[in-house]
């Protein structure tokens, strides 16, 4: 059997109790004190794919102990709706090693009141991956 690479976020997040931050803090690192925590681990064999890009590290922890929901857009995304627009033309519109930095841009721009839908890959997609020819 052969082996693939496989990249990870691991997040642990939970409780411990002490008397100020940096005894907490000197607390989650031994295992020997008594914690409550849950690791969550996300596995991917595509490196650079945003696991969570729009959002900081305590974002992250508070959604997922908080157990809310969150939307990930990814590069595949990109080449769905690219494959979809070529399809209709008849011819290769998009170059594939830009569908990242574009992706990044959409999440760093994104309007939190509208959201990102279809329409806003499609609107990145024109903007930022045409081919040069």
């Amino acid at each position: 059997m052969s082996s693939k690479k496989f990249h990870f976020v691991k997040y642990e997040f939970g409780s411990v109790e002490a008397g100020n931050g940096k005894e907490a803090s000197a607390f989650i690192v031994n295992p020997f004190i008594p914690k409550e925590s849950q690791v969550l681990v996300l596995v991917s064999q595509n490196v650079g794919t945003p696991v969570f890009p729009n959002l900081e590290h305590q974002e992250i922890i508070e959604r997922i102990s908080n157990l809310e929901t969150a939307i990930i857009w990814k590069e595949s995304d990109f080449e769905f709706q690219a494959k979809k627009l070529e399809a209709a033309e008849g011819e290769t519109l998009f170059d594939r090693k830009k569908f990242i930095p574009a992706l990044y841009e959409m999440i760093k721009n994104h309007n939190p009141v509208e959201g990102i839908s279809v329409s806003t890959i499609e609107k990145y997609l024109h903007a930022f991956c045409k081919t040069d020819s």
